[in-house]
């Protein structure tokens, strides 16, 4: 009846489960360490395990026991086969150490005479290791055999059909079993109250009983009410920190603590009674749970919703949908209450399938209903909403708000989940229409069991974050640093994932099989990766990476700022320090951690042999940029013309170069092209560049004056340079005007586009004083036949004008 599910939900929301479901897993390991001699004969083990798999009529327990007993072998062989053997190492030593044994001809007889010696002993060492080897792979066969028919017995036990609640029959059924139920509990009571010692100590026991309900009730629904208004208070009106924190998990934990105390007064109310009649004396022992579970769900609803405290709501809902959300927890947990007490009674009392039925049916309806809400009522979470009015943005006076810029988004991962587990609610109900009541409630119970285990999770996540905040003194709305997050999810996921996989039906050795495989690794070739393995690997390149970044930051604000490097130089020097640390990194890590790449050079050169055709441009461009931070062609800062793009350059990546232009536009080019095509390099080595600006005058104009001019105005500006020396161009007689040309060199280039405006004012306003005409073009007009024309208008003006018509 899959009890176990509801006792580990109670176990794993109260954070028991962690510390249970860990000792198994080292139980499982620890087996490993058991001598042969104290394990059951190989052969025998061997031998009865497999007549069991065969025949197939052994029980589930006797399935486990047989296992069990596989992997203490196993795993004894399995440290065999790893440890090796000293003596087989040294003899392979001293073979290898005669050479190869020549082809077509034949060696010196002491040579061949050791040889063989030496390949005797080496196998006889070896002997052991090799049974090992072969007991270790056995050993695995009938354990994926035993696991193999664990599962198909679960799933058949699973899909057992019980009578549907569609048919009247079923119902008419079950309320006879339960009522039959009731006279016997009521049997049973009698029974109990009979019984001397009982029924003697009934006047000093129930005034006892009766005080300790009262008292349970009381603080219960009246006393820890002001309590938890009075820490809430005082953790509101502290400012952001470290005692916020703290009075808040003060709070929080009070959630937690004082309902226990009236639970336990209620508790304590059977054994002072001592009435524990058989029809429900299990049920009576569980009350504890039941209890536990109530307590945890109202915990984790108030922690996850947070009603009339958006301080420390962790779901960013409206207060009326916090309030719903807590109520829908608490529903929860009363459903997982109700279950874990019809458990317990169906252990007390060989219920018909018709009663399981009936019973059952109204569970599965109110958890579906309660799951099918909470999942609308997450999908409502704002993840990332904008900013709305008066909340970080200010909204003028009659200006139109658009209600798609406030409204919430959505986050992916609770649509999935909210996903889930409305298809988790749909299927639980359909099924147990069907009959099939315990696929129901492994399709509901694990569902309800994982979004407590998530939220329990997420509740972790933001108090570590939260500390982590209060601690280095960061706002409380600023994120927390990239590396901590990190940390917490990947501590998390391994904290929480066996437990999830262990409420949705994996047992414990198959977690232990997996923290098994994670330690031993998986072998690719001549590459084993595993846990121990893969941390080295990330921590190594993780300490390579920040110590790159380290140097980067020393080079880039201490040591370079020193030399008389440009900082184009000084930007090479830091990306290329950066690419080589990045390198040396990633080879030191793979290198501690063991790994040999050797095998992969077969397909190191036919990746390379896929990159030079695929990736022919890709690698084209890395390859020019590594020309570009060594030859220095361009550098940052310099102005440059390149397929038609002319600006300055701001970054050189390693696959591509970005400029910026004069209109503020970032241009992304190619590095390829930057090395095979044409560019322009104004600044390449030095600023200086030469103004060409051309100047046209009217004929009859006084072309000495006019080179006075240009020459005075292009001295007298501070841009040119006095070396070489301005000059005026005659360049030419043109159509309609004298063509001269101001031909001067710039200090800096980057000013020609102000000095070219300067000189233009200067020059117009000296042409102007000096009567030096700036001409118009001037063109020529040939009328054809004007004689014809001009007699035309004399015949039209000697008939007069037109009569009216």
């Amino acid at each position: 009846m899959k009890q176990y599910q509801t006792f580990l939900f109670a176990c794993l929301l109260a954070v028991l489960a962690t510390a249970g479901v860990f000792q198994d897993v080292a139980r499982a390991q620890e087996t490993a360490g058991a001598p042969v001699s104290a394990q059951p004969t190989v052969l025998d083990l061997f031998e009865r395990a497999s007549t069991a798999l065969e025949n197939g009529i052994v029980s589930e327990k006797t399935l486990e026991l047989l296992r069990r007993q596989l992997v203490e072998v196993r795993d004894s062989n399995a440290i065999i086969v790893a440890e090796g053997s000293i003596e087989a190492e040294t003899l392979a030593a001293q073979l290898r150490a005669l050479g190869p044994q020549p082809e077509g001809q034949d060696e010196p007889a002491e040579i061949a005479e050791r040889r063989r010696d030496l390949t005797n002993a080496l196998a006889a060492a070896n002997a052991p290791i090799r049974e090992a080897r072969e007991i270790t792979n056995l050993a695995n066969v009938l354990i994926r055999e035993a696991d193999r028919q664990i599962r198909a017995r679960k799933i058949e036990s699973l899909l057992t059909r019980y009578p549907s609640p569609v048919f009247p029959s079923t119902w008419s059924s079950g309320w006879q079993e339960i009522e039959q139920f009731r006279q016997r509990l009521n049997r049973d009571i009698q029974a109990e109250l009979a019984r001397p010692s009982v029924s003697k100590a009934l006047g000093e026991t129930v005034p006892v009983a009766l005080g300790l309900i009262a008292f349970g009730l009381l603080f219960l629904l009246v006393l820890r009410h002001p309590i938890h208004r009075i820490l809430l208070k005082i953790s509101l009106k502290q400012e952001p920190g470290v005692r916020a924190v703290a009075l808040a998990v003060v709070y929080n934990l009070s959630i937690l603590l004082l309902p226990v105390i009236g639970a336990l007064a209620l508790l304590l109310v059977i054994p002072v009674l001592d009435i524990y009649p058989n029809a429900a004396r299990i049920a009576l022992t569980a009350t504890p749970v039941v209890a536990l579970v109530m307590v945890i769900a109202n915990w984790l609803g108030h922690t996850l919703f947070a009603p009339e405290q958006t301080r420390w709501r962790l779901l960013e809902l409206e207060e009326r949908e916090a309030k719903l959300g807590l109520r829908l927890c608490q529903g929860l947990g009363v459903f997982m209450m109700l279950e874990v007490v019809l458990e317990a009674l169906q252990l007390d009392n060989a219920f018909g399938e018709a009663a399981i039925s009936a019973m059952s049916v109204p569970l599965i309806a109110m958890a579906a209903v309660l799951l099918w809400a909470l999942a609308g009522t997450l999908r409502n979470k704002r993840a990332d909403a904008v900013p709305g009015p008066g909340e970080g943005e200010d909204v003028e006076d009659g200006e139109e708000v658009d209600e798609a810029s406030v409204k919430p988004q959505e986050s992916g991962f609770l649509f999935f989940l909210s996903l889930l587990m409305k298809a988790s609610a749909v299927l639980a109900v359909t099924v147990t229409l069907a009959g099939y009541v315990q696929l129901a409630r492994a399709a509901i119970i694990p569902m309800i069991m994982t979004v407590a285990q998530l939220g329990l999770g997420f509740m972790l996540y933001h108090l570590s974050q939260t500390l982590v905040k209060a601690a280095t003194n960061r706002d409380e709305a600023a994120p927390a640093p990239i590396l901590v997050s990190i940390a917490l999810v990947l501590a998390l996921v391994a904290v929480f994932a066996p437990l999830i996989a262990l409420t949705w039906g994996a047992r414990a050795t198959d977690i232990a099989d997996a923290w098994r495989l994670l330690v031993n690794g998986v072998q690719f070739g001549d590459i084993r990766l595993s846990l121990d393995s893969l941390i080295v690997l990330a921590v190594v390149f993780s300490l390579g990476v920040f110590i790159t970044r380290w140097l980067k930051n020393l080079l880039r604000r201490s040591v370079l700022p020193q030399t008389r490097m440009d900082s184009g130089a000084q930007t090479a020097i830091v990306t290329g320090t950066g690419y080589v640390g990045l390198t040396l990194a990633a080879l030191i890590a793979v290198s501690t951690a063991g790994l040999n790449l050797s095998s992969l050079a077969v397909v190191a050169g036919a990746l390379s042999v896929g990159i030079g055709f695929g990736l022919q441009t890709i690698v084209s461009n890395f390859v020019s940029g590594i020309i570009l931070l060594i030859e220095r062609p361009i550098k940052e800062g310099d102005w440059i013309e390149v397929s038609g793009q002319s600006g300055y350059v701001r970054k050189i990546s390693v696959r591509s170069t970005r400029i910026e232009t004069f209109d503020r536009h970032d241009v992304i080019i190619p590095n390829s092209d930057l090395i095979a095509g044409t560019v322009r390099n104004m600044t390449l080595s030095n600023k200086s560049g030469r103004l060409l600006l051309p100047v046209r005058v009217a004929y009859g104009s006084d072309l000495e004056k006019v080179k006075s001019i240009l020459i005075d105005a292009a001295r007298g500006h501070f841009t040119i340079a006095r070396y070489p020396a301005p000059f005026v161009l005659f360049s030419g007689l043109g159509e309609s005007a004298l063509n001269f040309e101001l031909r001067c060199y710039l200090k800096d280039v980057n000013n020609i586009l102000t000095t070219k405006s300067d000189l233009y004012f200067t020059i117009y306003n000296e042409l102007g004083k000096a009567g030096i005409e700036i001409p118009f073009p001037q063109q020529d007009l040939h009328v054809k036949d004007i004689d014809k024309l001009l007699a035309l208008l004399e015949r039209k003006q000697e008939a007069g004008p037109t009569p009216a018509s």
